[in-house]
C-alpha cells in the first residue's frame, strides 16, 4: 500500500469518525497516546490505531509473500566429508535443494558402527527415507601418525595431523603503538 493511500484511507477514517454518534466508546483499543480528552479524540485515536494495524498486516502479506517466493526460487547443492585416522572417525554431508524440496544425507563412524541417513523435506514435511547402520568394530582404533582430510564443496580440502593439533602455527601480529 502506497503512503497516498494510507494518508487518503486515514482521512477518510478519522472523518467517518468525526461524523459518527458521539457517545462513550472504547472500542477496545489499547493505545501508546497520551489520555483522551473528548470523545472526539477518542475516535481520532481508534482511527489511527485501525489504520497502524491495517499497515502491520499489510506488511506482514507482503513479507510471507517475499518469503514463498525466495524459498521457490532456493536452489543449492553441497557436500562435505572428514575422514579422521587420527581418532578413527568420519563425518559426510550431501544436501540438494530445489524450490521447496530438499533431499540429503549424512553419515558417520565412531569406530562403534557407520551410520548413514538419507532424507528429504518438501511440502509434507522432514522425513528419513532410508537408515543404514553397519557395525565396523570394537571401537576407535586411535592413530597418532595418522590425519584428517577435511573436504567441502563450498570451501575446497585440507588436511592436518595429529602434530599441527600438539603445536599450532599461529601468524604473529605486529604490536600496535
Amino acid at each position: 500500500m502506497s503512503f497516498r493511500c494510507t494518508v487518503v484511507l486515514l482521512g477518510a477514517l478519522v472523518t467517518l469518525s468525526l461524523a459518527a454518534p458521539q457517545n462513550n466508546f472504547s472500542g477496545g483499543v489499547k493505545s501508546d497516546v497520551l489520555p483522551v480528552k473528548s470523545d472526539r479524540d477518542k475516535y481520532e485515536v481508534v482511527a489511527q490505531e485501525s489504520v497502524r494495524k491495517n499497515e502491520r498486516n499489510l506488511r506482514k502479506d507482503d513479507d510471507e509473500s517475499l518469503e514463498e517466493i525466495q524459498a521457490k526460487s532456493a536452489h543449492y547443492s553441497y557436500d562435505s566429508s572428514i575422514t579422521d585416522t587420527i581418532s578413527d572417525q568420519t563425518v559426510q554431508r550431501q544436501e540438494t535443494r530445489e524450490g521447496l524440496a530438499l533431499k540429503g544425507m549424512y553419515a558417520y563412524s565412531d569406530g562403534f558402527y557407520k551410520r548413514e541417513v538419507h532424507y528429504v523435506a518438501d511440502d509434507k514435511g522432514y522425513r528419513v527415507v532410508k537408515e543404514i547402520s553397519t557395525p565396523i568394530g570394537d571401537g576407535p582404533q586411535e592413530d597418532p601418525n595418522g590425519k584428517a582430510d577435511v573436504s567441502s564443496s563450498l570451501s575446497g580440502s585440507y588436511s592436518i595431523t595429529a602434530d599441527d593439533i600438539a603445536r599450532p602455527a599461529y601468524k604473529k601480529h605486529p604490536k600496535k603503538v
